[in-house]
């Protein structure tokens, strides 16, 4: 048999699947109730082998849940993962079931490809889905929940990010977002480093904005979320604090630079909570960007003195690129992402059809050392007869006993042709 470590990867890949949800197939509501903080990880992932799913690397974001793992059946993985992200919440797995995205094999490789490109971003080219994607396969590596399966995959679509960072003008679309939300927060504020900023909820560019304020200008950063252990995480990526949801409009006292990136589909600050924090801020003024759509921010705001709100229209129109530069490089990237796909597939494919090949010329090998070893002393031509005709005995009667059977169809005969180039054969004596 073959040594499995020396082939790890496409003997499984049929039973390969992504199961999850993000911004896109699952309400809020539900998605930020799904969400795995890093000291749960070790129950999922007990849970996950009690259900037989041999490899596993889960993805917890503020826009993503998702699983990728080795199922022992991946027809059932949809009701497995459901039942194991509803367990600990409390939810009816048959409401979130539906919801459920799954993609397999080939495909399954394709989308952890495209999540670590960002190209399954809500905000398309925003870097921070890289190092979560990293993050989290160490911690399945450290937990021994990863495997060659999951390694080798994680690997290639890696690598296939950095050559789309590389390569393409992707992420300065996200950036330049962010460089014109500081530049506006500069005419409002003059210098960053004597503001404070508060950050609501965890969206991408969100993450962008306030580590750029954090890193770049040393701007305390306070991170608040409906759901307190995504503010919790939240805060530990951008060394911040962290506040509960219920001292919210303490927070946006305190708040020079409000990011609102919750992206709930609802109004999560209302005028009413700006004019109050300005009124105990004594007016002192105040920078708002909503970066969700639909927006967090009630637009009423804008009419407030000394409340100044941009929302991602405006800061598109601040931006050095527009949308068409960012959707044309968003294609480079794709087409780039595509190509490593199919490499790293055929790779694969390659090295799971060489220890059958290993074993072919093998018993090939041996069948000529037994001819030679009965009969010595056969001229070239009679040997080569003879092996032909032993090479080709067991093979021929099993295509017998199948046309007997009846059990002999097309794609077998379309394979034979295709191994042997009997149809090239045919051209040529034509």
């Amino acid at each position: 048999m073959a040594d499995r470590t020396a082939f790890p990867l496409f003997q499984d890949l049929h039973r390969f699947a992504v199961v999850g949800v993000n911004h896109r197939t699952c309400p809020d509501a539900i998605r930020e109730q799904l969400f795995v903080a890093d000291e749960e990880l070790p129950v999922v992932l007990r849970s996950l082998r009690v259900f037989g799913v041999e490899e596993a690397m889960p993805l917890s974001t503020c826009d993503r849940v998702e699983v990728a793992g080795v199922f022992p059946n991946p027809e059932e993985a949809r009701s497995v993962i459901a039942k194991i992200l509803c367990a600990p919440v409390g939810l009816d797995p048959a409401l979130l079931e539906p919801l459920l995205y799954r993609h397999v094999g080939g495909d399954a490789v394709a989308h952890l490809f495209r999540v670590a490109a960002s190209l399954d971003s809500q905000v398309i080219g925003e870097p921070q889905i890289l190092g979560q994607m990293r993050a989290g396969h160490r911690l399945a590596r450290s937990l021994k929940s990863s495997g060659p399966l999951i390694d080798a995959t994680m690997s290639a679509a890696f690598e296939a990010a950095r050559q789309v960072r590389r390569e393409t003008r992707i992420a300065e679309g996200p950036v330049s977002i962010a460089a014109a939300a500081l530049a506006v927060a500069r005419d409002v504020h003059g210098a960053l480093e004597r503001t404070r900023s508060l950050l609501l909820g965890s969206g991408e560019l969100g993450l962008i904005l306030a580590g750029q304020l954090h890193d770049g200008h040393g701007t305390p950063v306070t991170v608040i979320d409906r759901i307190d252990r995504r503010a919790q995480a939240t805060a530990k990526l951008l060394e911040a604090h962290h506040r509960p949801f219920g001292e919210l409009s303490a927070a946006l006292t305190d708040a020079d630079i409000v990011i609102a990136a919750a992206g709930e589909g609802r109004t999560v600050l209302s005028a009413e909570m700006v004019e109050n924090a300005l009124q105990k801020r004594r007016y002192r003024p105040m920078f708002l960007v909503d970066l969700s759509v639909p927006p967090d921010i009630d637009p009423a705001v804008n009419r407030i003195d000394e409340a100044f709100l941009f929302d991602l229209e405006d800061l598109e129109r601040t931006a050095t690129e527009g949308k068409n530069a960012r959707r044309a490089e968003a294609d480079r990237a794709r087409a780039l992402v595509d190509a490593a796909v199919a490499r790293f597939l055929s790779a694969q494919s390659g090295r799971t059809a060489a220890p059958a090949i290993v074993r072919l010329r093998e018993h090939l090998e041996a069948m000529r050392a037994a001819l030679h070893e009965d009969q010595p002393n056969l001229t070239a031509e009679d040997a080569t007869r003879l092996l032909l005709k032993r090479i080709l005995h067991a093979p021929s009667e099993h295509l017998r006993r199948l046309a007997a059977t009846e059990t002999l169809d097309d794609r077998t005969i379309a394979i034979l042709v295709e191994l042997f180039g009997l149809d090239e054969e045919q051209g040529e004596d034509e």
